[in-house]
């Protein structure tokens, strides 16, 4: 059996309904380019905000600093750590694939280097004939679709937003993304404010929109690819699986640390845009005890200065780049209690083809008398 392209497949130009999910601050360079040549759509993180608007912006990199000084310090210390830099990952990925992929941009008015990097990418995708063939994809999410969507697609770009509600895709929508993905509570990392989960989320928002649709939060395999076509995606959207290949970019501590969790090993809490979804340890449960001692806090309104401390004066890098995970966020949704293998990124998407079609041409007919 040969797959049907789906609306996603054809709007992309790839071969399989599997998109990589990015996973910023955290560098996917490799993971990208491996999910791409194994015929999904890979996706670079948005990386080096500070570094980047410090080169870029001086004087309103100063104007930045002196309103946030330790968020500011501590985020440029891990980015000269982890030593990223979005522009640099998409000269990588370049040479590393000549199949189509994509880079994320957040938007979130808390990401002072968004501008300055949309116009970084569409210069440098300009003057790179093999980038402009390429890099075909932006996905912007944590803030408004209708900041910069014409921009990118004046540039001749594919835009895709990230929605955690039909709200927000039919925003979406109406400022003219060319798809968006159903973000649901399950995923890892930042999550919304309100729990919507991916099985209502998802046939909600395609029930709505008429842009293709793509599903994240708890994907990870056959099964999942099966009920996302079902519940009217156009693909899934996976972060936390593909954490935990031979590829990625990950630490080995960090790849262990997702294998060794269950699906009630994360908890939600705060995160520099609003609730964030990583796996319990010793960080997030000092983040947790500063939250519910502090009357009124992390409601969307209001931050008091012992929490800005816990989630400062920490270091990403070490789970990340170290696989130190045991005092650092670690970024994992709830589907890491299903993984519990270390494929190649071809062998596991290659796996979740196989038995997504399996299930549609042996199981399900078995259902019908």
């Amino acid at each position: 059996m040969v797959f049907k392209k789906t609306d996603v497949c054809e709007l992309f130009g790839i071969e399989y309904p599997i998109v990589q999910a990015p996973m910023g601050p955290f560098i996917t360079t490799k993971l990208c380019a491996a999910v791409s040549n194994a015929g999904g759509l890979g996706i670079i993180s948005h990386t080096g905000t500070f570094l980047y608007l410090k080169e870029r912006d001086p004087d309103f990199y100063k104007q930045v600093h002196d309103f946030a000084p330790k968020l500011v310090e501590s985020t440029l210390a891990m980015e000269e750590d982890m030593g990223v830099n979005t522009l640099e990952e998409l000269r990588k990925v370049s040479k590393l694939t000549d199949k189509p992929f994509g880079v994320n941009v957040r938007v979130a008015r808390e990401q002072p280097d968004a501008p300055y990097l949309i116009d970084a990418i569409i210069e440098e995708r300009e003057k790179d004939p093999k980038l402009t063939e390429n890099l075909k994809v932006v996905v912007t999410s944590a803030g408004s679709p209708n900041l910069y969507t014409q921009r990118l697609k004046d540039a001749g770009l594919i835009v895709v937003h990230v929605v955690p509600s039909v709200y927000h895709a039919q925003k979406s929508e109406k400022a003219g993304v060319d798809a968006v993905v159903a973000s649901g509570h399950e995923a890892g990392g930042h999550v919304a404010w309100d729990p919507v989960h991916t099985s209502v989320l998802t046939p909600a928002v395609r029930k709505i929109v008429k842009v293709p649709v793509l599903s994240a939060g708890g994907w990870c395999d056959g099964k999942g690819l099966v009920a996302a076509l079902a519940l009217g995606a156009g693909a899934i959207y996976m972060g936390t699986r593909f954490i935990a290949t031979k590829e990625s970019d990950f630490a080995p501590g960090y790849k262990e640390a997702v294998l060794g969790g269950t699906e009630r090993d994360t908890i939600v809490t705060a995160g520099t845009f609003g609730p964030i979804r990583v796996l319990k340890n010793k960080y997030a449960a000092t983040l947790q005890e500063l939250l519910d001692s502090v009357t009124g806090s992390f409601q969307g309104k209001f931050e008091n200065p012992k929490i800005e401390d816990a989630k400062t004066n920490i270091s990403w890098a070490d789970s990340y780049k170290r696989g130190k995970t045991e005092n650092a966020p670690v970024l994992t949704g709830e589907v890491q209690g299903l993984i519990d293998n270390l494929p190649t990124v071809k062998e596991l998407i290659d796996g979740i083809m196989k038995e997504a079609e399996e299930i549609i041409t042996k199981k399900l007919p078995s259902f019908i008398a």
